[in-house]
């Protein structure tokens, strides 16, 4: 534990606190984005599958018992230490948000972490000085994009010899493999084992079967795409194609193939995550098909 900035108390959160978290993250997002993302205490809940609250959260509560500011920290592989931190508009300027950094400094010190990383919406730009005046360096930049469908989006064109259905019971290894082997070379990808995937994405309560895709080509499955209903819209949550696979469209197609179904099922909103820097060239298929950047967060990396 560290010291609480004066006025604060200090613990970590219990899954109970999901409902007051999901609070302060929307109303953050309120204070600086104009198309905030909006969520849930069971869409948080599902972020602390993998977490141990007792050792891997932290909470500054005020004397009325209020949230000020809360804090996760994630291990990316070995070497890196990663924190989720906010801090509620309303307790700013206090001293929180250095508080939660000096928190994930010291606790990758203590794990044996070499490394420690911190992401910022780029709107903030007081998070961004704080990091800066604690030697964090600026190391890589993702969007959130999105449509606004205000009518049927256009018919997917499938190239000759590939065929998409809908997964179906048992296929989820098949969907894990082909997303595993599209993301193997991507900026920050760890490698997640099957046991993995039922904690953080088949156990989930926003994943829904009916919305996951997979592309095959004589028999084999060469491209896949996960979408969900979430933080208030449709949500594409990842979508792959094999290396070999690549340059003829399939990722266009499964695009528009989702963008349907859910504006079917009424989600004219459809959202997505990227990183901007991107190997296979993500962004600009995205806008292809009438996608737009609304708001940018900044990943900062500090060597210990």
């Amino acid at each position: 534990m560290i010291d609480a900035p004066a006025g604060y108390s200090v613990r970590p959160f219990t899954r109970d606190d999901a409902p007051a978290v999901a609070d302060l993250i929307n109303a953050f997002d309120r204070a600086y984005l104009e198309d905030p993302d909006i969520v849930d205490a069971i869409e948080v809940a599902g972020w602390w599958r993998q977490s141990e609250l007792a050792t891997d959260s932290l909470a500054f509560v005020d004397a009325k018992g209020e949230l000020g500011a809360i804090g996760v920290v994630y291990p990316r592989g070995e070497d890196v230490l990663d924190l989720d931190g906010f801090v509620s508009p309303a307790h700013q300027g206090r001293g929180l948000g250095s508080a939660l950094v000096v928190w994930l400094e010291g606790e990758a010190r203590r794990r044996g972490h070499p490394l420690v990383q911190a992401a910022a919406i780029a709107a903030d730009s007081a998070a961004a000085d704080l990091l800066a005046a604690r030697s964090f360096e600026l190391i890589r930049h993702f969007y959130r994009m999105v449509i606004d469908l205000e009518s049927p989006p256009p018919a997917p064109v499938w190239p000759d010899g590939f065929d998409v259905s809908t997964l179906v019971p048992g296929e989820e290894p098949a969907i894990r493999d082909v997303i595993e082997d599209a993301f193997r070379d991507h900026w920050g990808h760890e490698p997640s084992g099957l046991d993995q995937w039922e904690t953080k994405t088949f156990g989930q309560d926003w994943w829904d079967p009916s919305l996951v895709y997979l592309v095959r080509h004589d028999g084999e499955v060469v491209a896949g795409e996960i979408n969900a209903v979430r933080f208030g819209i449709g949500w594409i949550g990842s979508l792959g194609t094999r290396s070999a696979w690549r340059g003829k469209g399939l990722g266009r197609a499964l695009l528009l193939h989702a963008f349907d179904e859910l504006y079917r099922r009424g989600q004219t909103r459809i959202g997505l995550a990227v990183d901007a820097g991107n190997e296979t060239g993500a962004t600009h298929l995205y806008e292809s098909v009438g996608m737009r950047v609304v708001w940018q967060s900044d990943v900062w990396e500090k060597r210990l």
